[in-house]
């Protein structure tokens, strides 16, 4: 019943204000903290650095694919790293 007034109560505070609730309440189990990351992962857009320099990196992009589950993602065995100046030409 108190969930839907939430919204309410917290329309007001500050963004550092929130972020001190989120760290305070994320701190207090590994599933909370699971659950900010997870929203921050999502609503949180990444500089396009991190996209084009870190997450597509030659290096890098064979240890990312190895952490997605083999049965739900049974094309990582398949995929091969395409340098970036390749796919500009």
């Amino acid at each position: 019943m108190a969930s839907h007034r939430i919204g309410a109560r917290v329309a007001g505070l500050s963004p550092a204000q929130l972020c001190a609730i989120i760290e305070a309440q994320a701190s207090a189990s590994d599933a909370a903290l699971r659950v900010a990351e997870e929203h921050a992962a999502r609503l949180v857009e990444q500089p396009e650095w991190v996209l084009s320099e870190v997450l597509l990196s030659p290096d890098l992009a064979p240890h990312i694919l190895a952490q997605l589950p083999t049965k739900e993602h049974a094309a990582k065995g398949t995929l091969v790293v395409v340098p970036i100046h390749a796919l500009t030409r």
